[in-house]
């Protein structure tokens, strides 16, 4: 606990070490970021409106360290199935086909709401998405460890209720990020945006620390249902802090630009998205296929990593290996989120900007889980999954920001298109790397196979990928 508090403050100090040193008056900050407009171009009723909606310096570290805490809560829920996939395994006896189809199947879920959970964001309010989705994952995951049991011991019909509850637990968990990244395009200046999302987003990293630290001992005292009790309850903590303490009050999010000029209605952000020139558009597509390969790279990672420690390293700690690479992880997303912010300050453009990141993030992390292949000692293959951890942390900082980038007005369902087709490769790669494993046992191919597709999705956006406007 000690631990997680320590990264936090530190994490806390990287986003606002700059802000408060030249704290000034937000709402002028705020509209100087959209062009530095003046009193000629908008009226201030517009002003007061547009301004509004920015975050000032310490509602800005609330709502951010509260989006933190919930992405942390979302991913240990995510993650919990793995960590305990292996005790599950002792008790109904699925093999590893079963094994991959069960952790998948959140994935088979994930893509449905990713643009509706985007375009209900933009239009109505990220908080109000996140609140209502919130409540019902929740409660799936509160009463998880219920479903296998409700088969009268037909080993077939408990596995297809587990399944049927995380599909649905990925549906609905599948409104969150598009939430969170309409959020931040709505409240959260343009220079900021990055080192913002950034932070918050390394709380799916906090969450699977979380879960390999406190799930390790709750599972090893209480059993692996308690897992799921423990992380139910402590979101209904979090959904009643965000709900009293949120901005509800809010019906509808106005961006800057939506309301900053009633002349030209061709800025506002309700203007439909032009389908021809994005799906035209070379950049949009670089960042799709970069998604899709780093949605099947990196969920295996995640979703594998404790069986491949269980059974290959059978006398390692747990707690050591679901809790390393990953608090390496969450530390390294905040440093490449603080350099990023600081490149793009430097007058580095975001197209050099994404790029540089998306070295570490899918070349650098694809080239660890070649390794792999070539280690022995658990040692050398726990540092292997560290450096891969902590080079991954970039993703962040690189292809995720580019919705941002490449279509600001419409970030939360451009998002959401982008997280639609990196979660369906997700679902796809941990069902074949369990075939793998269950048709070869050899967990060398599956994690070279795994790298190569990190490397391949690099090439892809290094050659196609852009961080400017595409309209």
């Amino acid at each position: 606990m000690l631990i997680l508090i320590a990264v936090v403050h530190f994490l806390q100090k990287l986003v606002f070490s700059e802000r408060c040193q030249s704290k000034m008056s937000m709402p002028l900050n705020g509209l100087d970021q959209q062009k530095s407009l003046t009193s000629k171009e908008c009226s201030s009723k517009d002003i007061k409106i547009a301004s509004s909606q920015i975050w000032s310096p310490e509602r800005q570290a609330f709502m951010m360290w509260m989006y933190f805490a919930g992405s942390i809560i979302v991913y240990a829920s995510r993650t919990a199935m793995a960590l305990c996939m292996p005790e599950m395994y002792d008790e109904f006896g699925w093999d590893k086909r079963q094994q991959g189809l069960v952790m998948a199947c959140f994935l088979w879920g994930y893509p449905i709401t990713q643009i509706l959970g985007g375009y209900m964001a933009d239009r109505f309010g990220a908080e109000r998405v996140i609140l209502c989705a919130g409540v019902c994952w929740t409660t799936i995951t509160l009463f998880t460890p219920v479903f296998p049991y409700l088969s009268d011991g037909s080993q077939k019909l408990s596995l297809s209720l587990v399944i049927f509850s995380r599909m649905s637990q990925g549906v609905l968990q599948g409104m969150h990020y598009p939430s969170v990244m309409s959020a931040t395009g709505t409240h959260v200046v343009e220079t900021e945006r990055t080192q913002v999302y950034t932070l918050i987003s390394s709380g799916t990293y906090g969450g699977t620390l979380f879960t390999g630290l406190f799930g390790s001992i709750i599972l090893h005292h209480f059993g692996w249902g308690s897992v799921f009790n423990f992380l139910g309850v402590l979101g209904y903590i979090w959904i009643a802090l965000l709900y009293a303490h949120g901005d509800t009050k809010n019906h509808k999010p106005i961006s800057v630009k939506e309301n900053i000029s009633s002349e030209n209605p061709s800025k506002k952000a309700s203007k439909p998205l032009p389908w021809r020139k994005v799906l035209t558009a070379s950049p949009f597509w670089a960042m799709i296929l970069a998604h899709i390969a780093n949605g099947y790279s990196y969920f295996v990672f995640l979703f594998w990593l404790p069986s491949y420690f269980h059974e290959n390293h059978p006398d390692s700690q747990p707690w050591v290996y679901n809790v390393l690479p990953w608090l390496i992880c969450m530390v390294s997303a905040g440093l490449f989120g603080k350099l990023a912010t600081y490149f793009l300050k430097l007058g580095y453009s975001k197209t050099f900007t994404r790029k540089t990141f998306n070295v570490f993030a899918m070349l650098v992390f694809g080239m660890a889980l070649l390794c792999i292949s070539y280690s022995q000692s658990y040692q050398t293959t726990l540092f292997i999954f560290c450096v891969a951890a902590a080079s991954h942390g970039a993703y962040q900082s690189s292809v995720v920001m580019n919705p941002s980038d490449i279509a600001p007005d419409h970030t939360g369902f451009l998002f959401g298109v982008m997280n639609t087709f990196g979660a369906i490769p997700g679902f796809i790669g941990t069902y074949v790397s369990g075939a793998i494993l269950e048709m070869t046992s050899n967990w060398n191919l599956m994690y070279s196979v795994t790298g190569w597709v990190s490397i391949a999705g690099w090439a892809v956006f290094a050659y196609w990928g852009s961080g400017e406007p595409i309209f």
